[in-house]
């Protein structure tokens, strides 16, 4: 002590104790509140808040009043893709009488037909589109995981589950049915969203693992191999395009920092169906868009690495490449014959074929749900 009085810092030091003593307690009293405050939350008030938004949902069930002319479409990610896209787009083309209501994300980015009109999910204003509309149409399960009630004298209709051996997938027309007009169409849209010159160069898609974001390059893959292999198996000058699990621009384009010139980055395009028009082969996982790419006949491979985390497992049908070793050998290999057969006994066993009017036959079923 007798040295911080020589050195003139004895009642500095002194104040100083004083108040550190008075902060550690106001930051223990803060730190306590603040305990309290998140249990109270987690524990009591958001089970009030659920129970009491789950009373005002019904409120606004039962007192909406049903727009005979409005339909509501919900596509699981916000985007304008996928099934209830392609239903949009029908409805569209006929031109029927209905007022469209889509809804938004908050990271949807479109761009979205002008006809609509645009509400976001989740919020009070959607749960008042919803039980007002008097067709309600969703990919996935949205309004059942939203906890929306049904209005009475309302119908929705769940893509891809009510009457789907019947109906269809609609984002399957397009693959089946697409001319050389439209497809042309379709890859200078694709080339001019995402930025690539066209140069008459052929295009294989390719999405890693969902969650490959620590492994680099993406998934193990030895992209010049493989690029070797596709020019000399099918001819011409190839490009990636590579669609991550991440739709902005900034976070994609870091994933695929480091990987060559020809490794497009096409997560930023949300139709995955144009992508798969586009594109001349395929590589993927055993994700759902490897089915519907399979409706175009052309060349696609399955990859997966030990790497990328659980392994695909073969079908009886495919055989998913292990190691860029095995992907090489694939492509080198390919059989056009026997990749058709293939395919054929894949839809058989699992169903899923096309006809190019799914889209058709759901916007029957919404304009007869919409006469009753």
């Amino acid at each position: 002590m007798i040295d911080k009085l020589i050195e003139g810092k004895l009642v500095t030091l002194l104040v100083g104790s004083v108040f550190r003593v008075v902060e550690i307690f106001v930051r223990t009293v803060h730190i306590t509140v603040r305990g309290i405050r998140l249990l109270v939350q987690d524990t009591v008030t958001t089970r009030i808040d659920a129970w009491l938004s789950g009373v005002g949902k019904r409120r606004v069930a039962r007192r909406a009043r049903i727009d005979a002319s409005s339909v509501v479409l919900i596509e699981q990610s916000g985007e304008y893709t996928g099934d209830v896209k392609y239903v949009a787009e029908e409805l569209l083309r006929r031109g029927t009488p209905v007022t469209i209501t889509w809804m938004l994300r908050d990271r949807s980015v479109g761009p979205f037909p002008r006809p609509f009109h645009f509400v976001r999910l989740g919020t009070a204003d959607g749960f008042r589109s919803i039980a007002s509309a008097k067709v309600v149409v969703q990919s996935g399960r949205s309004l059942q995981e939203l906890g929306a009630v049904p209005s009475a004298g309302q119908h929705w209709l769940q893509l891809g589950a009510d009457d789907a051996a019947t109906l269809g997938s609609p984002r399957t027309d397009l693959l089946v049915s697409a001319s050389a007009q439209t497809t042309a169409e379709l890859r200078k849209k694709v080339l001019d969203r995402i930025g690539v010159a066209d140069h008459g160069q052929r295009f294989v898609l390719y999405t890693p693992a969902h969650g490959d974001r620590r492994i680099s390059p993406l998934s193990g893959v030895d992209y010049a191999a493989v690029r070797d292999s596709l020019a000399e198996r099918f001819g011409g000058e190839w490009e990636f395009l590579i669609r991550t699990d991440i739709a902005g621009k900034a976070a994609s384009d870091a994933l695929l920092a480091g990987l060559p010139a020809y490794c497009r980055n096409a997560s930023i395009h949300p139709d995955l169906q144009e992508l798969l028009v586009v594109a001349d082969a395929g590589i993927g996982d055993r994700s759902g868009w490897m089915a519907d790419f399979l409706l175009t006949g052309k060349p696609a491979f399955l990859f997966s690495t030990a790497s990328a985390g659980v392994r695909a497992a073969s079908t009886e049908e495919f055989t998913v490449a292990g190691s860029n070793e095995e992907l090489v050998r694939a492509i080198e290999g390919f059989d056009e014959t026997a990749h058709e057969a293939a395919a054929a006994r894949f839809f058989e066993r699992f169903g899923g074929g096309a006809d190019g009017r799914a889209a058709s036959r759901v916007a029957d079923r919404i304009e007869h749900l919409l006469a009753r």
